[in-house]
């Protein structure tokens, strides 16, 4: 009994304590009911969209030439080395000459011979040559003229029978002998008197031009012997050695300028809308960058990963960077005006649709909106809010439509 007098004063002080506490922590959550939930609003304005893309690609010389030679021989000097700077028309590679120089020589004297006879027909015969030649044509009718006498008077011995008429016939013959020497004598003078006729001058000419033809063949071949670089630029590699036979097609050099670099971006081909020739790229290689720009979009879709071509030119004057290395090229495109808001701003739960909060009245109002791409974590909102709408950035994961709120801060 002196037990359950003592334990029920303790009792009831207990529950009056208890009720005490329960009011007051219900007066608590009714006074921040009627203040309403903290959050804090940004007032919703129309930002500059920009897409960036960064691709990647292989630095290649802007230019590339594989210099080969044209001649026969064996390489008797190697100039260049894979690295080095190289100037068009340097000489990077020589082959032995010597066969070369040889028909060079020969070729000059049947030049020369060819000259010779031009300048013959031109000129026609010296006086000295074309008094001989008229001096035997006189000496020849002066024979012909003797055996005709000579022929006539052993005629009449004949006719006599002085003479046998094997006599006779021999002074028979010397008449017709006699008078072809002159008749071919007399021809001789007329000919060398005239001077050369017009196909004979003709032909001279062919033959100097085709004689000079030939030497120039003979020179270009012997100035084939030095190979030349096509191109200012970069060793890139060797591809001969010393003492080697090589023939007409051998490639020796693999040259490139690379005082402009090139690099191939395989864009997705729903992108390439966006890029233009003349567009700025940033292109970065390790912690360096540089700037290029677009110089060609290729006219087809690769079958294989169904992107485009498109390609960079950067300049390189201070050969800071190598072909083969790989760069990351940034392409920024300006698609206008338009709302963005942090992917966090935006909720969608259970498959709804996505929404945000708006405060009017002071109060957190459910609106769905239209999102575009998230990029850089935020969203481009296509519709469903307006400028100078106000959204909730913070506080909205308690939020339910129509709730009281009080704004704690905003971000204009």
């Amino acid at each position: 009994m002196k037990y359950k007098k003592l334990c029920l004063p303790i009792l009831i002080g207990v529950m009056l304590t208890s009720l005490i506490g329960c009011s007051k922590s219900t007066t608590a959550v009714e006074n921040n009911l009627n203040q309403g939930k903290q959050v804090k609003v940004q007032n919703v304005k129309s930002e500059s969209i920009n897409n960036v893309s960064e691709l990647s690609g292989t630095l290649q010389p802007f230019e590339e030439a594989t210099v080969s030679f044209e001649v026969s021989g064996i390489i008797n000097s190697l100039n260049a080395k894979e690295g080095s700077n190289v100037s068009k028309d340097d000489i990077l590679a020589t082959v032995d000459s010597k066969n070369y120089e040889l028909q060079v020589g020969q070729a000059q004297a049947n030049a020369d011979k060819a000259s010779a006879a031009v300048t013959q027909t031109e000129k026609g015969a010296r006086a000295q040559q074309v008094e001989q030649v008229k001096l035997k044509a006189e000496q020849a009718e002066i024979a012909y003229n003797q055996a005709v006498v000579d022929f006539n008077r052993n005629k009449t011995l004949f006719e006599a029978e002085a003479i046998s008429k094997s006599d006779y016939e021999k002074f028979q013959n010397n008449v017709t002998v006699a008078q072809k020497d002159m008749e071919g004598a007399k021809q001789a003078y007329s000919l060398i008197a005239e001077g050369s006729t017009e196909e004979e001058k003709a032909q001279a000419n062919a033959g100097y031009n085709q004689a000079n033809a030939a030497k120039a063949q003979a020179e270009l071949a012997l100035s084939k012997t030095s190979l030349r670089s096509s191109i200012n630029g970069v060793v890139i590699s060797k591809l001969i050695s010393q003492g080697q036979l090589v023939a007409p097609g051998t490639p020796a050099y693999k040259i490139g300028n690379i005082d402009k670099l090139k690099v191939l971006l395989s864009v997705p081909d729903y992108e390439v809308s966006s890029w233009k020739i003349g567009d700025k790229i940033s292109a970065k290689l390790y912690d360096d960058s540089m700037d290029g720009v677009v110089t060609n979009i290729f006219a087809t879709t690769n079958a294989n990963t169904g992107s485009i071509s498109v390609e960079v030119n950067i300049d390189n004057p201070d050969h800071k960077w190598r072909s083969g290395q790989v760069v990351t090229c940034s392409h920024n495109t300006d698609n206008g005006q338009g709302i963005i808001l942090p992917k966090e701003v935006v909720i969608s739960t259970g498959g709804s649709s996505p929404y945000v909060f708006l405060l009017k009245d002071n109060k957190a109002i459910k609106t769905a909106v239209e999102v575009g791409e998230l990029k850089n974590n935020k969203f481009e909102i296509k519709s469903g809010i307006n400028e100078s709408d106000q959204v909730i950035i913070e506080g909205m994961d308690k939020l339910s439509n129509n709730d009281s709120v009080k704004v704690s801060g905003s971000d204009k």
